[in-house]
């Protein structure tokens, strides 16, 4: 079954059942064939134990996908990796919460994950993965973070199961007004600990959310930040090297990429070098 599963994350057959106009029925089908027992979702990465409650079909495809299935897996051990027990973790974009919860569970009770979803049924859900892994040391906000703070509209898609302040294509079908916070103002005013490592995943909105956080990531405490970068969602004018450049005049000269088959990359920037396992 592990062998069939990991060959619908193949981008060939992603690619062939998106040309042909499946992939929704498609998505169905494999939520009535590999959906969880009871909806929960049981998965374990770098050792770490994790549980999350699945309400969709997008959404099992997101926690397999970021589990590990669609290749994220070395991503987030890179993560765990890194992390220390009394670190202090930002989680832009946690979608329903497997990076928030692994994170927690890394950084232990005497660390703290702070957290941020825009989306609404995204951050209730983010707070029943918190409740269902005993999770009390994450701090979350209902709000997406930018470079000016202020109100935007929010589009989900309802083939892919994610969201983005950058309209993507004719799937998105939903849509909701969503507050945006300058990442820096935020810190200030909520009096927030600066951050040791910083997670970004905003579907084309990265841009403005390092600029955002220019004063935050700047700081010597801040050593790495893991951010997707989505070439074909990035507004006019801003580039995957207008990305880097940024994070490197922050103080982050070391930057690896990790490349995907569907033209995205991650980025794990260093401001002290490190190798990577």
């Amino acid at each position: 079954m592990n062998l069939l599963k990991r060959l619908t994350y193949r981008h060939e057959v992603i690619t062939l059942a998106r040309w042909l106009g499946l992939r929704p029925l498609l998505r169905k089908g494999y939520y009535w064939w590999a959906r969880p027992h009871n909806g929960i979702l049981r998965l374990q990465i770098a050792g770490i134990p994790l549980q999350f409650q699945v309400h969709t079909p997008e959404e099992l495809r997101v926690l397999e996908s970021e589990g590990g299935a669609g290749g994220e897996g070395r991503i987030l051990e890179m993560l765990v990796a890194f992390l220390k027990p009394g670190d202090v973790v930002y989680d832009v974009g946690s979608n329903v919460g497997l990076y928030t919860v692994l994170l927690a569970k890394t950084v232990g009770d005497q660390g703290s994950v702070i957290a941020f979803e825009p989306q609404h049924e995204c951050f209730a859900h983010l707070g029943e993965n918190l409740a269902l892994n005993g999770v009390t040391h994450v701090r979350s906000f209902h709000k997406a973070l930018g470079e000016h703070s202020g109100q935007a509209r929010l589009y989900s898609s309802k083939v892919i199961g994610n969201s983005s302040l950058v309209q993507q294509n004719e799937d998105d079908a939903n849509t909701e007004i969503v507050e945006i916070a300058s990442g820096d103002e935020l810190v200030a005013a909520e009096h927030l600990p600066a951050p040791r490592v910083v997670k970004i995943d905003v579907e084309g909105y990265e841009y403005a959310v390092i600029q955002g956080l220019r004063k935050t990531l700047g700081q010597t405490s801040c050593e790495l930040v893991c951010c997707e970068v989505h070439p074909s969602l990035l507004p006019t004018g801003v580039t995957p090297g207008l990305v880097v450049s940024l994070l490197d005049s922050l103080g982050f000269r070391h930057i690896e990429t990790f490349p995907r088959w569907d033209g995205t990359s991650h980025l794990a920037a260093y401001k002290q070098e490190v190798r990577s396992a």
